[in-house]
């Protein structure tokens, strides 16, 4: 088992390795599969008209699973910014984006073009149409040329305003830590995402096809940033641990789950609490041990492959469970059906995360696969010759 994990530990990227990060990542992931998962057996196993009662209110419960895909905004938002907040750190944009897209793009092409070809399998959509969401997906942008979520793939949504963000993120992070005063720049920074959010209501950029852009997001990244400035600059601050702080992060976490709507009061709240969420990972005794406690940040640095992948692998799951039949509660149903498809959805995912993503997260593994494949290819080219 210590020989399984240390395999499936993210690799050396030729930068320090913070535990809790992935750890953060694992809390982001689950609530977003259980979500998935519910919404797949209410469509093709039990009946969302069917509910009633508490069971409408778990639903409601599992709903705010979501907030999980905000927690990831942040935490993008924090690890763009840990390089900018230390000192002498010398920046390349072309390094920077280079290393992005040897990192992220070789996965994303392959599942992205793998679900392609299956979608139009299954739905009979013409090579020419798919074509037209194929490439918006593949460069990010099905949001802006669609106005709605990837066909292929919904979740991907979330990816094109990660980009967006990535193409950003180094100039807010050198403005923002090229202003001395602490004080100045992170009352400064609180402020402006609290007028991003009251712009952002003002002018609607939290309904749709906006809230599937950085339009709609913003403010959740900067919540990272401050909160990197924080874990940086403040040292002696989160060093001192407090189990007040732990029980903030259960707190927040509930916050979270009940202001997460397009009102405006409950968006400033939401923000309010996600910061709190992070401090508690910083400053909480407990939260960080647990964040960083075996298995938690290993699933978590696997979270690309299970975020590319779940989504899918539920609709196939699920249907082939509708197929089967069905008869039992919602709750139990429910459950039973999460004890099948969560340790599939794990099992398949260190099998593509080893064999697909992990490869690319070496320091400079784009280039040492490209390497490989080279030589595989020119001793072939010989034995052809010879």
């Amino acid at each position: 088992m210590k020989k399984l994990l240390q395999n499936l530990k993210r690799p050396n990227s030729g930068r320090s390795y913070i535990p809790f990060v992935d750890g953060i990542r694992f809390v982001a992931i689950l609530p977003v599969v259980i979500l998935h998962a519910n919404e797949r057996f209410l469509r093709y196993v039990y009946g969302e008209e069917n509910l009633t009662g508490l069971n409408e209110q778990l639903n409601y419960l599992i709903s705010r699973g979501a907030i999980g895909v905000m927690i990831f905004f942040a935490l993008s938002g924090f690890v763009l910014a840990l390089p900018f907040a230390k000192s002498g750190y010398t920046f390349s944009y072309k390094k920077y984006f280079t290393r992005r897209l040897e990192r992220l793009e070789p996965p994303y092409i392959f599942w992205m073009s793998l679900f392609a070809i299956i979608f139009i399998i299954k739905s009979g959509m013409g090579v020419g149409e798919m074509a037209g969401h194929y490439f918006s997906s593949i460069f990010y942008v099905h949001n802006i040329v669609y106005a709605e979520f990837p066909v292929i793939n919904p979740v991907a949504w979330s990816l094109e305003v990660e980009i967006q963000y990535y193409i950003i993120a180094p100039f807010l992070a050198i403005l923002y830590f090229n202003q001395k005063d602490l004080s100045f720049r992170r009352i400064f920074l609180a402020a402006l995402i609290i007028l991003f959010i009251v712009f952002q209501h003002v002018f609607g950029f939290q309904y749709q096809p906006f809230r599937a852009s950085i339009l709609g997001q913003l403010q959740h990244f900067l919540v990272g940033l401050l909160a990197a400035d924080l874990f940086v600059h403040s040292k002696n601050w989160v060093n001192k641990k407090a189990y007040l702080y732990d029980i903030l992060g259960v707190a927040t976490i509930i916050m979270m789950m009940f202001t997460w709507t397009d009102d405006l009061e409950k968006a400033l709240l939401f923000s309010t609490a996600l910061m709190g969420f992070f401090i508690s990972t910083l400053k909480g005794k407990i939260v960080p041990q647990i964040l960083s406690y075996k298995w938690i940040p290993v699933i978590g640095g696997m979270c690309y492959t299970i975020y590319l992948t779940h989504l899918p692998l539920l609709e196939l799951i699920y249907s082939l469970i509708d197929r089967i039949g069905y008869s039992t509660t919602y709750f139990s149903g429910l459950t039973i059906s999460l004890i099948i498809t969560l340790p599939i959805i794990l099992l398949s995912s260190i099998i593509f995360y080893t064999v697909i993503e992990r490869p690319f997260m070496k320091k400079d593994g784009f280039q040492q696969i490209l390497e490989k494949i080279k030589s595989r290819i020119s001793k072939r080219l010989v034995k052809t010759e010879q």
